[in-house]
């Protein structure tokens, strides 16, 4: 299952998503619900999902959509739950997006991942595991299940790959425990801030995809004028382009 990040992110991101999807190169994707979405794209994903894809919500806490959210910036997010002290404001973000989903498209996200995979950080794994969801919704553990399956995504995505998966393991646990479904397997890490390594990764990680699992992909247009820091522009017109093909 081939999931795209970061749907809300800008409109002409959004574009080349829901392109995509209709061309069945995607499955699904995952909402930044603060964004400012065109209400004809809520609808076009609206009727998407009534034929099978996915919707998600992609909870955010450390992209700025001009104050419109509590953010940090990830390494002083990490730092501070990995010290046990959650920043004031962060625990009711996560609750007030989903809301705030369920109200712009009439109902439950069918799954939950987040950006920057913030869901899996210490205690924000705890808030994750206390969303409202469904007996069909799950939630995103990004742990490939084999060792082949590692070793590939960590010569796509360099070392950053073990600290998130050991996070993911911690988290998904906490997930079991709360009685949350999961993916199986997990694909997708890359050096985003490389398009020369992303566009010549990307077509491994699909050619190896797990079958029963995530995928992971971050496909938008380079000339949006809203990017993520660490995201380099070319690298979602490469990754549009790989998919496309």
């Amino acid at each position: 299952m081939r999931i795209a990040d970061d749907f809300g992110l800008g409109r002409e991101h959004d574009k080349v998503i829901l392109d995509l999807i209709e061309r069945r190169r995607l499955d699904g994707t995952s909402v930044m619900i603060d964004g400012d979405i065109a209400a004809r794209d809520v609808d076009r994903l609206r009727q998407l999902r009534s034929h099978g894809v996915q919707v998600g919500l992609h909870l955010n806490v450390t992209h700025d959509f001009s104050g419109k959210a509590a953010h940090r910036d990830v390494g002083r997010l990490l730092l501070a739950c990995l010290s046990g002290r959650l920043p004031e404001g962060i625990r009711g973000e996560f609750q007030r997006q989903s809301e705030k989903f369920q109200t712009v498209f009439g109902f439950t996200p069918d799954y939950y991942d987040g950006h920057q995979h913030c869901h899996c950080l210490p205690g924000l794994d705890t808030v994750a595991a206390d969303l409202p969801h469904d007996a069909g919704t799950w939630i995103r553990v990004p742990v490939p299940a084999t060792l082949a399956g590692l070793v590939l995504n960590l010569r796509a995505g360099g070392p950053k790959v073990l600290l998130i998966a050991t996070l993911a393991l911690l988290a998904g646990r906490t997930f079991r425990k709360a009685g949350w479904a999961r993916n199986r397997d997990f694909s997708g890490f890359l050096h985003l801030d490389h398009p020369d390594q992303v566009a010549r990764w990307l077509p491994r990680l699909l050619a190896a995809a797990p079958t029963d699992g995530v995928t992971m992909v971050h496909p938008g247009s380079a000339t949006d004028p809203v990017q993520c820091p660490g995201h380099i522009a070319e690298s979602r017109g490469i990754e549009a382009s790989i998919l496309s093909a």
